[in-house]
């Protein structure tokens, strides 16, 4: 006969271990509709001031996230890396090439889409950014840690 207490041993591992392997899967996803609602949300505030719909740009996407990564792992919140780089040296490497213009807005410790969007639409450096309509490609950049960092990255081309 098998023991009672061997097969719930056995159970709850596995449970655990399921849950454990669903984890990143959903941070992943999370991540990744973070970043959908700044760009929805983004445009939604172009729209209302005439401006055209910016895309998702992959490249911009990349240097985003980058960044956003590089302020977590070292607990800080400026445009310069610290590897010394900026914004154009971050877009060029993730492969935004032929540009024209480039911006960037970031931002700590919003911890939804929309705090982060009214946060930057509340500061007009950042508004201006946002509502420049020359942009025509954004990227975005979330890693919550000890903290949620944001990148938004903007870019129009040749």
């Amino acid at each position: 006969m098998s023991d009672p207490r061997y097969l719930t041993a056995v159970l709850v591992g596995a449970v655990a271990s399921s849950a454990l392997l669903a984890a990143p899967a959903s941070v992943a996803s999370t991540a990744a509709s973070m970043r959908a609602a700044v760009i929805k949300l983004t445009n939604a505030e172009r729209a209302k001031a005439g401006c055209p719909a910016l895309r998702s740009n992959a490249a911009l996407n990349r240097a985003a996230q980058r960044h956003s990564s590089d302020m977590a792992n070292h607990d800080f919140v400026e445009h310069t890396g610290t590897d010394g780089s900026s914004l154009e040296n971050r877009a060029e490497e993730a492969g935004y090439t032929g540009w024209k213009s480039l911006a960037e807005n970031i931002a700590v410790d919003q911890f939804t889409a929309v705090g982060v969007v009214d946060s930057w639409m509340n500061s007009p450096d950042h508004r201006m950014k946002i509502l420049n309509c020359s942009f025509r490609h954004m990227g975005v950049g979330y890693v919550r840690r000890s903290g949620t960092f944001w990148t938004q990255d903007f870019g129009a081309k040749l």
